[in-house]
């Protein structure tokens, strides 16, 4: 494991091959398990009681929210077992995930996967992006080959472990390290591009996707959201759900100008925070579910999902 640092490169430490070996073995002894399901199930028994007693809709769906592989592995794992940790982990992952929909009902299911430091590999592949922003280079990934098609891979893989009946989305962002980005967008091509290569991939249906519109992007909001163009036509064809993080806090008019800007590319939408709530305190949390009620209607369908985005 390495010590991993708020807006800062991780620092990799020197092994020896007999290190590594070692760590190695380690690793093949014991089945590793994530505890993501013991939480999303602990969890849900607070969700069902609560719509037991009708204070949650019938129709709401519980949304567990899990980070993919590489926002573990890049910032947690030291580069040299990162390539040997990746087949563990993602097997591990896919565990939680079946035991998850095992204890779960389908229809009151749906998984995001949470997809923020993979957007730095992708970006990196452009070299002025990285010239002219450091944060870049602090994520390298640790395979060979096709940055591009092995991420989509590896999100498919993904996807493809979330039975049918059950409602998947993906969730996009820059990170949110003490309400900071590793790095600002000039615009949404990076995002809509790997959407592209998804959606050709998937073998099954994405409900709902989501992309990040930064408080950065104010002063080039149209050129910003541009890419949308592209990305409409797609989701469309796949009846898949569009939401746009603009929702800041103690930024409703900036809230405001973005959907204005949004809905000349992109026709219907929902609202939702930029990234998540991990990290933000109650009361700025709490003007985001203030502007998000004031600038949408309220959506009451049996497709309806309600949580909150990510906590990354």
């Amino acid at each position: 494991m390495t010590e991993f640092v708020h807006n800062a490169p991780v620092q990799d430490k020197v092994f020896t091959p007999d290190q590594i070996q070692e760590g190695v073995d380690i690793l093949q002894k014991v089945e590793l398990h994530t505890g993501y399901d013991d939480a999303a199930i602990e969890s849900y028994a607070t969700f069902r009681k609560l719509k037991d007693e009708r204070v949650i809709p019938a129709h709401v769906r519980f949304q567990v929210s899990l980070p993919s592989v590489p926002n573990v592995i890049s910032p947690f794992v030291q580069h040299a077992f990162q390539a040997i940790v990746e087949p563990i982990y993602e097997a591990a992952l896919f565990r939680a995930v079946r035991r998850i929909q095992e204890r779960i009902p389908h229809d009151d299911l749906a998984i995001q996967l949470d997809v923020a430091l993979d957007t730095a590999f992708w970006e990196a592949l452009d070299p002025k992006t990285v010239k002219d922003n450091s944060g870049l280079a602090w994520f390298q990934p640790w395979w060979k080959g096709d940055v591009k098609q092995y991420q989509t891979d590896y999100i498919v893989r993904f996807i493809s472990q979330v039975d049918d009946d059950v409602e998947v989305g993906l969730h996009n962002c820059y990170g949110d390290m003490e309400h900071k980005h590793w790095h600002e967008p000039a615009s949404l091509a990076v995002v809509v591009e790997r959407a592209l290569w998804i959606f050709s991939a998937s073998p099954r249906k994405i409900n709902f996707f989501h992309c990040p519109v930064p408080k950065s992007a104010e002063g080039h909001i149209d050129a910003y959201l541009d890419p949308l163009k592209y990305l409409v036509p797609i989701l469309r064809q796949h009846e898949t759900d569009l939401y746009l993080g603009l929702v800041h806090e103690h930024k409703p008019d900036i809230t405001r100008k973005y959907i204005q800007a949004a809905r000349k590319v992109a026709p219907s939408f929902g609202v939702a925070a930029e990234c998540g709530g991990g990290r933000t305190a109650w009361e700025a949390f709490e003007d985001v579910l203030r502007i998000s009620k004031d600038v949408s209607a309220p959506v009451m369908n049996v497709n309806a999902t309600v949580g909150a985005q990510s906590s990354c």
